[in-house]
């Protein structure tokens, strides 16, 4: 077994050398974790507490059996949770060669082991220089299990129907995982939720591509007039951010909101702004990325002139007639905005995906090299059975709406019972009302937070559902901090003073053209679907 777990082992240190580095050189004996047995055709099988891991008849049979599928290589990738000796994982790397030979297009391989002794173990047992030698191969051995999503979800872009995780194939092998059930449970929480994620995205972008298609064709000239974001990446990186909801809990800090923003360079999102209008602040920056006709309802009629607004392409073509210092833009998520950005190889500073207006809130402030983030009226729940903070675009919206026959309350009582309402606990302890929708959201924060932990989240409203990764602050405690106002003058100042995307330079010409060409390019090539909206 030495000799095959030296060729190994040298197999794996010249395909990944920084990960045999961590990892270390030791063998480890596999009869140290596994009872080794020899199977009816000769070859080794194994049992762990009691479990058999492979077939006591022929291993290889067995193995080949599951992983020569031809729906598994029509997949985009093939996830391994645990292996144990390997048979599965190299079976499918030899029917890999085989097709690759062929010409054959081949999806991603990932390893998810979190184990680097059973690992190791398994290489001291049979001959897996067959996997090392692939290509698209990622191994994920003792890792945190959230740092194994992004090894397939693409967080540049949204993810719409059959893409990352679902566009995986899973082999998840009781036998495989027994030696860590909790983490395994884990993983394959956390790859459901991105998979409901992406069915919800795919069925948002069926509802809306018309929507997107008009809203994006007719701010494309924005490109002219506005500027992009990229050029304050870690402008900010010394100062304290915070970010502001609509929730019911941003009522609590109201009495304190301006000595805050004294403190701290204040985010907001749309929902918000009436609110804190009304309360005498002007956010520094406002957070508009919905391109529905009802988030540009939450700031029409509005005027910020000392306020920054960020929003991108496919926002209701009206909000880019909002009164303010000056409108920057964001990278597009939506398919007709990134088009237009990769032809014209424009770069606005992508705020990345997460659901809600309030994760790209989060990321514009990382984006900015934040260190410090607190958050105010950010509930993902509902305290006290309120939706919304008394006073918000979205209540009046309700009084508005209202009727003799259909009063507040009933647009109210929908809201909270419309998506499987379940109680949550927040940071006291106590429990809260959520549903569905709010915990897809806080997931992403505790994702995005554990993946991010050199910047330190916390909440100035305990009242909201309680998110791993954000810790409870005392308001006293924020307003000792010194003052930032001629910092924040001299940001936005900088901010204001941008380039455009497309000036006075040949790509004005180029985007006309695209313009003009548009409902003919290739762009249907990659989205059929769209072709009735064009």
């Amino acid at each position: 077994m030495n000799s095959i777990w030296n060729n190994n082992f040298e197999a794996f240190k010249k395909r990944f050398p920084q990960l045999a580095q961590m990892t270390g050189s030791e063998p480890v004996p596999p009869e140290s974790i596994w009872n080794l047995e020899k199977a009816k055709n000769q070859s080794i099988t194994a049992s762990e507490g009691g479990v058999r891991l492979h077939s006591a008849y022929n291993p290889e049979r067995e193995a080949s059996g599951a992983v020569a599928r031809d729906e598994v290589f029509q997949k985009s990738a093939v996830v391994f949770y645990g292996f144990g000796l390997g048979y599965h994982v190299i079976e499918f790397a030899k029917l890999a060669m085989e097709r690759a030979a062929a010409g054959k297009t081949l999806p991603r391989l990932v390893l998810i082991e979190p184990d680097v002794k059973h690992f190791f173990a398994a290489m001291a047992v049979l001959d897996w220089t067959p996997v090392f030698t692939l290509e698209n191969l990622i191994i994920a051995v003792g890792c945190p299990s959230e740092s194994v999503l992004p090894l397939l979800e693409d967080g540049t872009k949204v993810n719409v129907g059959e893409t990352g995780v679902s566009d995986s194939w899973f082999f998840d092998i009781p036998s495989f995982t027994a030696h860590s059930v909790p983490y395994f449970n884990e993983v394959r929480s956390l790859v459901k939720r991105n998979q409901r994620k992406n069915e919800i995205n795919a069925a948002t972008l069926k509802k809306f591509g018309k929507l997107w298609c008009r809203n994006s064709i007719k701010n494309m000239s924005q490109l002219e007039n506005c500027a992009g974001i990229s050029q304050l990446a870690d402008i900010a990186a010394s100062c304290p951010f915070l970010i502001l909801g609509a929730g019911p809990s941003l009522e609590t800090i109201l009495p304190y909101i301006k000595e805050i923003s004294e403190r701290t360079i204040t985010v907001c999102v749309e929902t918000a702004l009436h609110t804190l209008l009304r309360a005498g602040l002007q956010p520094d920056f406002i957070l508009l990325t919905d391109p529905q006709f009802w988030a540009y309802r939450h700031i029409a009629g509005l005027e910020a002139p000392e306020s920054i607004l960020i929003t991108e392409a496919s926002a209701y073509p009206s909000v880019f007639r909002f009164n303010c210092r000056k409108i920057l833009l964001c990278g597009s998520q939506f398919p007709v905005g990134q088009y237009f950005e990769q032809k014209l190889g424009l770069v606005p500073g992508d705020l990345g995906t997460g659901g809600s207006v309030a994760s790209s809130a989060w990321n514009f402030a990382h984006f900015c090299g934040a260190k410090e983030i607190y958050t105010a009226g950010l509930d993902f729940a509902f305290p006290n059975k309120q939706t919304h903070i008394k006073g918000s675009s979205a209540e009046q919206t309700y009084h508005t709406l209202s009727s003799r026959l259909t009063a507040p309350d009933r647009f109210t009582a929908a809201s909270l019972y419309s998506a499987n309402a379940a109680p949550g606990k927040d940071y006291n302890g106590s429990v809260v009302l959520t549903d569905s929708r709010m915990k897809m959201f806080s997931w992403w924060f505790e994702a995005r937070l554990a993946a991010c932990p050199e910047t330190k989240t916390y909440t100035l409203c305990p009242q909201g559902l309680a998110v791993p990764g954000i810790q409870k602050a005392d308001v006293s405690e924020l307003l000792k901090h010194p003052e930032i106002k001629a910092f924040k003058q001299k940001l936005l100042n900088q901010a204001e003073n941008l380039p455009a995307l497309v000036s006075n330079n040949p790509d004005k010409e180029k985007l006309q053209n695209i313009l003009k060409n548009f409902p003919q390019s290739d762009f249907l090539t990659a989205y059929p679907f769209l072709k009735e909206y064009l």
